[in-house]
């Protein structure tokens, strides 16, 4: 009986039967020995087993096993507390342990895709002062490949489809080719997983918000590996958008929500369409909490309700501000905002800010969404600015026009008279011009975000047709051309990369005076590093002026300086840019540097520190924010 047992048990642990545990070999010693150390200290009787696991298995799927088996984690447990004797783990345990490891791992295995891995564990002898080494050696084979991929459809998504209608079937089109796991992919169970999610997630967001899965399969033939998918996909009824209900308001008008609404009442469902109708509410700055929501009834699906909850922000409110600016030096401002003037639909901003370079009084008025989220425009403002040659430029500006936003285009259309006055340091009269024009601009935003882009482009462009009054030159019509195109791309190795194009063109006669408002100066934060804020631009009779012409352009390289600090980044770039008033006058002014980069949430903090060429010094720039 003694000598099957032993067997047995060197049997389990691959040895041969002269190998023995401590426990079991006292069983073969004469009785009196063996009552002789049943008397003695347990810890005398039996040593501590010391033990090491050594696992080998190709690339990640070391770490696979080391982490996951039973036996890996105890391992590893034991090694982190600096355990060398298996965190006195019981002899019998461990061998259970081992004799799991095998099932474990090709279970592990298989859900990465080996479903014919080949699989030896080893025990090496237990001796006195060695740890024993248990071997876990994995032969993976060739990856299992999916063979074919077979779709079925249930419930209302069924139905369209035979009647062949265009919503249906560009949706299995679409589940068809987003499908995760297609013909020739390796097959693995996270992978398999992750494809049933995603299709039924394309689903319930396009139409079908109780799409289930009536079965799905995966048959695997390991011999030749190959996997065949098989999923049936209950749709349910298909859902179109019903009336708005909106909660919450007080004061403000249910119009300013629901000319926002990016869907009319009985259109199919997308849950896209919910997101993008509160997000433009919340870009309304009326409501400090917005919730949209369907009511997903089965009952109602053929006009299934939408609910809008807000909480409105306060009627009115003031900020009283100080700052300071590379550009414009220390300022301070005093803001109020109305946000439902004089019982209308439109909210009115004025804004006074003093600070020694740029003064101003400006009033922003501009209505709640009408249909086609278009919304009327009314601004004037008062401004004083000095430049860097101590040149003063007073003006005043009076615009009426309207905005049509769009999710990633704007459209601005207004009409505008300016009117600027330019005196030199001896106060002498430089120019003094008024105009009246009629601008349309464009904006465009293609980017992942627009508080924090990393890919993508941005544009902005404008064209202006008007006519000038003048005191000192000649009257006549004129016309501004504006451009300004920045490009996101993320680079190898963790580099982004910025890159900026930018121009303007006043086109009239030579003699025709132009408000200096409508021309072109570069330098700064947003044009060229280096320079002081608009301080290139066309000397005239001892005063800086804008000019007829302006280019500017810029690259920036950026890479964070830590890898597990992604938001703090350090950067180098390359500014340039030249204003005059003929494009073959220009003459470029370089700007190079470097500086630190902080993603905040509102937008990317930047210091730098620039060196100008033309003014063989350095200056420090710093901003918050992205300009378009």
């Amino acid at each position: 009986m003694i000598v099957r047992f032993l067997v047995l048990t060197c049997a389990a642990w691959g040895l041969m039967p002269s190998v023995a545990w401590a426990q079991d070999t006292a069983a073969l010693r004469p009785p009196e020995a063996a009552a002789s150390e049943a008397q003695a200290p347990r810890a005398a009787r039996r040593a501590p087993l010391v033990w090491k696991l050594d696992i080998e298995a190709p690339g990640a799927l070391d770490d696979l096993l080391s982490n996951y088996l039973d036996l890996g984690r105890y391992h590893q447990e034991a090694t982190a507390e600096g355990d060398n004797t298996g965190m006195a783990i019981r002899r019998s345990e461990l061998r259970r342990l081992v004799a799991a490891a095998p099932d474990q791992a090709r279970s592990l295995l298989e859900a990465q895709g080996y479903f014919a891995a080949k699989i030896h564990t080893s025990v090496s002898d237990e001796v006195e002062g060695q740890p024993m080494i248990i071997k876990l050696v994995v032969e993976p084979g060739p990856r299992t490949r999916v063979s074919r991929v077979q779709m079925v459809f249930e419930g209302d998504l069924d139905t369209a489809l035979s009647k062949e209608e265009a919503h249906a079937k560009a949706l299995v089109a679409d589940l068809e080719s987003e499908w995760a796991l297609p013909a020739g992919t390796i097959f693995t169970q996270p992978n398999w997983s992750a494809a049933k999610n995603g299709m039924l997630a394309r689903m319930r967001a396009k139409g079908y918000p109780l799409a289930t899965w009536s079965g799905t399969s995966a048959t695997v033939d390991a011999q030749n590996r190959t996997a065949a998918l098989f999923v049936v996909a209950d749709s349910g009824p298909i859902f179109h958008f019903g009336d708005i209900y909106i909660e919450g308001l007080k004061v403000q008008p249910a119009s300013a929500i629901l000319n926002l609404a990016p869907f009319a009442k009985g259109t199919i469902y997308r849950e896209q369409s919910l997101l993008d109708f509160q997000e433009r509410v919340q870009k309304l700055n009326l409501f400090d909490s917005v919730f949209i929501n369907m009511e997903q009834d089965q009952s109602r699906a053929d006009g299934a309700p939408v609910t809008v909850q807000v909480h409105e922000l306060s009627l009115q409110q003031a900020t009283v501000g100080v700052g300071v600016s590379s550009d414009t030096g220390p300022r301070i401002s005093v803001e109020h905002l109305h946000r439902h003037i004089l019982n209308q639909a439109w909210q009115a901003k004025t804004k006074l800010q003093l600070a020694k370079i740029d003064s101003s009084l400006q009033v922003d008025l501009i209505s709640h969404p009408r249909p086609g989220r278009k919304r009327w425009l009314v601004s004037g403002q008062l401004a004083k600015e000095t430049d860097t040659s101590d040149a003063v430029t007073t003006s005043e500006r009076l615009r009426l026009g309207q905005l049509r936003e769009g999710e990633r285009l704007e459209l601005t259309r207004y009409v505008e008279y300016q009117s600027a006055r330019v005196k030199s340091k001896a106060g002498e009269q430089v120019s003094d011009a008024s105009a009246i024009s009629g601008t349309v601009q464009y904006a465009w935003r293609d980017v992942d975000s627009q508080t924090l882009p990393t890919t993508g482009i941005t544009a902005l462009t404008s064209v202006g047709v008007g006519h000038s009054f003048a005191t000192r030159e000649s009257s006549g019509p004129f016309s501004r051309l504006y451009g300004r195109l920045t490009w996101y791309k993320p680079l190898r190795w963790g580099w982004d990369a910025t890159t900026r194009i930018e121009g303007g063109r006043i086109l009239s006669r030579e003699s025709v005076s132009i408000p200096d408002p409508l021309l072109f100066r570069a330098g700064g934060d947003e044009s060229v590093r280096g320079y002081g804020y608009r301080s290139i631009g066309v000397s005239r009779d001892g005063a800086l002026v804008g000019g007829r012409s302006m280019t500017t352009l810029s690259g920036e390289l950026a890479h964070p300086f830590l890898k597990k600090y992604p938001s703090i980044l350090g950067a180098v770039f390359f500014d340039a840019g030249g204003v005059a008033d003929q494009f073959a006058d220009i003459k470029l002014q370089r700007g190079y540097g470097a500086g630190i980069r902080w993603r905040s949430p509102v937008g990317p903090l930047k210091i730098d520190l620039a060196y100008g060429e033309q003014t063989q010094s350095f200056r420090i720039h710093f901003s918050v924010g992205i300009t378009l």
